[in-house]
């Protein structure tokens, strides 16, 4: 009996899709459970979608040096996310929080959609306070598709 090319071929393609999506499977579960104990850098979350976040002070109104720590005169402040897989239509949701702030505690102050587009696998959201920021502790939840996927801390001093 000769095998036609192209059941040869189709078969082939299915083995090899079956054989990516099982290794996706394993190495979202595996950075998942490595991220969720992570707390020293600042990110806590599950991190289902998100590889890495940090905060980072403003250059010119691009993200510049990466820190945890602002001054009350740094105006603007960057949250910076990588996605682990870009995809286009992603909707991402930074929320910012005055955790333990002179007087204030776990208070929203401002919310910032994005829809990302094809191929932008890092995502910056920045707040821009109108005068000095209040000395204390602050926080961005990073929502992906509606789901808590990792936090941000910094710290005004």
């Amino acid at each position: 009996m000769k095998m036609h090319p192209a059941w040869l071929a189709a078969g082939l393609l299915v083995f090899v899709v079956l054989a990516c999506n099982l290794g996706k499977t394993k190495n979202a579960n595996t950075n998942s459970n490595s991220n969720s104990n992570s707390t020293a850098s600042g990110d806590a979350g599950p991190g289902a979608a998100i590889e890495d976040i940090h905060m980072a002070k403003d250059d010119n109104g691009d993200p510049g040096e990466e820190t945890d720590s602002f001054k009350p005169g740094d105006r603007t402040v960057h949250c910076v996310a990588k996605m682990k897989e870009p995809k286009s239509g992603t909707k991402l949701r930074f929320e910012w929080w005055a955790v333990d702030v002179e007087g204030t505690q776990n208070q929203k102050i401002q919310e910032i959609n994005y829809t990302t587009k094809a191929f932008d696998n890092v995502i910056h959201g920045h707040l821009t306070y109108p005068k000095d920021w209040p000395s204390g502790k602050y926080r961005v939840d990073v929502y992906v598709n509606g789901s808590l996927d990792k936090k941000a801390f910094y710290s005004v001093q």
